[in-house]
């Protein structure tokens, strides 16, 4: 395995300085996806609706440069990220998974794991409304958490999970499916939280969260692997009968 080529090859140029955050996808095709056209303005919280799991996963690994797109091409602020250094990628562009895993350490210090210099803990916590869990165990934030906090619920542990990512405060911020374990109030309360911690930073979540897409600037609606439609939630309720099935059920 030591000796295997690596999925993809790393780039050698810096993200622009200061970088805007703008992401922009050109005909992508991988796996699923097949020539998808997109765009995540600088600074704007923007919602994905894939109604294939698979489409959204192909994504996934491209923004996370687990994969290269087939054909196509993704850029971040007018630069291919097949150019960009990885590390300094991976600091601009953070792909936060719903299913990411919790160490075997305090909640503080899981939080603050990979938090930037902007980080601010008591803010990321309070928007992941991870606050309350820490509220609710022992020792409050000093609370050693089991191995891959186990310790927790899916739904604590999902709420830590979003708060190290909004700690990180990265450039852009790609979240999958954040709130599928917890309640509706607490999921009114991360869509409002995400949203202010967020402001001026680029930010896509895939979602079919109402609550979540409610918050969002635009929805990009993906079907059969390229994008069926995009505008604003409340437009797309009423006038496509497919993503109001699919959000409302």
């Amino acid at each position: 395995m030591l000796g295997s080529p690596p999925a993809v090859s790393g780039g050698t140029r810096a993200p622009t300085s200061p970088a805007r955050g703008e992401l922009r996808l050109h005909g992508v095709t991988h796996d699923a996806l097949r020539g998808l056209t997109a765009e995540l303005p600088a600074g704007a919280f923007v919602g994905v609706l894939a109604a294939d799991p698979e489409s959204a996963h192909a994504l996934l690994q491209c923004l996370a440069r687990d994969a290269d797109p087939a054909s196509g091409e993704i850029q971040l602020d007018g630069m291919a990220l097949t150019e960009l250094d990885p590390v300094q990628l991976h600091r601009a562009v953070l792909v936060a998974p719903h299913d990411a895993d919790l160490f075997e350490q305090t909640l503080a210090e899981n939080v603050a794991a990979a938090a930037s210099e902007r980080g601010d803990l008591d803010r990321a916590l309070a928007a992941a409304v991870a606050d309350e869990v820490a509220a609710a165990l022992p020792d409050g934030l000093q609370t050693r958490l089991a191995e891959r906090g186990s310790s927790l619920s899916g739904g604590q542990r999902q709420r830590v999970a979003l708060a190290r990512a909004l700690a990180a405060d990265p450039i852009v911020l790609v979240l999958h499916d954040p709130t599928t374990a917890v309640d509706a109030a607490t999921e009114a309360k991360i869509a409002t939280g995400l949203r202010e911690i967020r402001r001026g930073r680029s930010t896509l979540v895939l979602t079919s969260s109402p609550a979540l897409l409610a918050a969002c600037d635009r929805v990009i609606v993906i079907e059969d692997g390229t994008v069926a439609d995009s505008g604003g939630h409340g437009e797309l309720l009423r006038r496509n009968a497919a993503y109001r099935a699919a959000v409302l059920g």
